[in-house]
């Protein structure tokens, strides 16, 4: 494919002074790779897998480097592979901040091993001997491309690794350390565009440091310490934790495609279950985007109950449900990390979804559903997926249904079996 770009037809501006705002998701699978123009300012959110990088991110920033733009942010929410395996065969390619080979990056945002805190743990010299770090599926998938295959990943190899080897400005607005935010945290980028980080909180961070340590602990004894080495064992050891708790937890039922002339919101909007007590996602950046009077939040993974808690705090009771432009919807629309009550306090006028649907049939129907009803019948909305998903999505596309529950979906350029260019779609605010 080589520098090739697949979406030709896309016009690549310069810096400018519009307004307008545009958003890609790129094809990650399962995964998430976000792309934000704001005229000035460039931002990519994750990475998806190593294959998104190669043939859908890297030609698309080699296009921008072109026009003479550059990242302002790199922002990469949490560890889990489909967010961060596209981002470290990016860095890996990109080489020395200073002199990169694809395109300039101002600053990453990214939190590893070396961002949490272990005050009550042993320091010292790592007394295990780790030469190589075994990983089934996960990462693994991100380069094989067969979760099924065993894999020793080497030191060297993450992405904590590839931002020290080759010096980028990594969390340097926080000085380096975690970036945080117990209470909102509003950021000033330039005079049009800010951030208010939402998450993730040190409790959050100190959850996952917790089971990592333990996790650690138990797989190979010693202390820990702050040589690099431990950026690669944390960030491959959270992903064969995270594997293995799916494993042993209930797999999902598979769902009942909705019958013709069944109302599928009626039909999903259930009552609410569980909430995802997942680590890694509870340490996902999680931040709200104001640009021009236009209010985008993305959610990471982020789990439900952490993002009440911060909206609470950021809006009074009167200014909420918060009016937003955008929602980038938590994990992908699954049930657990969407409850019923944070949909209730987020009005917005897109929900954007990243997901196939093969692995863990996301976006989760009740999300779909709890998000359709919500606020009623007069406030319009628009449901935005960058993936077709063959039948299992074609209910919500019923003209009555719509018409019903005055909302409407914004697909990508293909159609129901397929055929096109499945797994990109582009969003433009004015």
């Amino acid at each position: 494919m080589g520098n090739e770009s697949h979406y030709p037809y896309l016009k690549v501006m310069g810096p400018s002074s519009s307004n307008q705002i545009s958003i890609e998701l790129f094809p990650a699978g399962n995964g998430d790779a976000i792309l934000i123009d704001l005229g000035q300012e460039l931002l990519l959110i994750d990475g998806g897998y190593t294959s998104t990088f190669r043939d859908h991110i890297k030609p698309r920033l080699l296009e921008y480097h072109r026009a003479g733009r550059r990242l302002t942010k790199f922002i990469v929410t949490h560890i889990d592979a489909d967010h961060i395996s596209g981002a470290i065969a990016f860095i890996k390619e990109n080489g020395p901040a200073d002199n990169p080979s694809i395109i300039k990056i101002d600053e990453v945002w990214f939190n590893s091993y070396r961002h949490l805190v272990f005050e009550e743990k042993e320091q010292g010299d790592f007394e295990g001997k780790i030469p190589e770090i075994p990983i089934s599926g996960g990462l693994v998938s991100a380069e094989t491309e067969d979760e099924n295959q065993l894999v020793s990943y080497k030191q060297g190899t993450t992405l904590g690794s590839q931002l020290l080897k080759h010096h980028y400005a990594w969390n340097t607005t926080f000085d380096g350390s975690a970036v945080k935010a117990d209470e909102p945290l509003t950021i000033s980028l330039s005079d049009d565009l800010r951030l208010t980080l939402l998450g993730p909180t040190q409790e959050a961070l100190d959850t996952m440091a917790d089971k990592w340590y333990d996790y650690l602990r138990e797989r190979f004894g010693g202390k820990i310490n702050e040589d690099a080495y431990f950026d690669d064992a944390f960030e491959l050891l959270m992903e064969e934790m995270r594997q293995t708790d799916l494993e042993v937890r209930a797999a999902r039922d598979e769902e009942a495609l909705v019958s013709e002339g069944v109302d599928w919101v009626e039909a999903n909007a259930v009552a609410w279950e569980s909430e995802d007590d997942s680590p890694t996602n509870g340490s996902s950046i999680t931040f709200l985007l104001e640009y021009n009077g236009k209010k985008l939040l993305f959610l990471g993974d982020a789990i439900p109950g952490q993002v009440v808690q911060q909206i609470k705090k950021l809006a009074s009771a009167a200014e909420l449900p918060l009016p937003l432009d955008v929602l980038k919807v938590s994990h992908h629309g699954a049930w657990s990390n969407n409850s019923p009550e944070l949909i209730r306090l987020l009005q917005a006028d897109h929900y954007l979804f990243s997901s196939n649907g093969l692995r863990h049939h996301h976006p989760h129907l009740e999300t779909l559903a709890w998000i359709v009803k919500s606020h009623g019948a007069d406030t319009f909305k628009t449901m935005v997926f960058n993936y077709r998903q063959g039948e299992r999505l074609l209910a919500i596309d019923n003209s009555a249904s719509k018409q019903k529950y005055n909302y409407g979906v914004l697909w990508p350029d293909v159609d129901q079996w397929g055929n096109g260019t499945d797994g990109y779609v582009k969003l433009t605010l004015d």
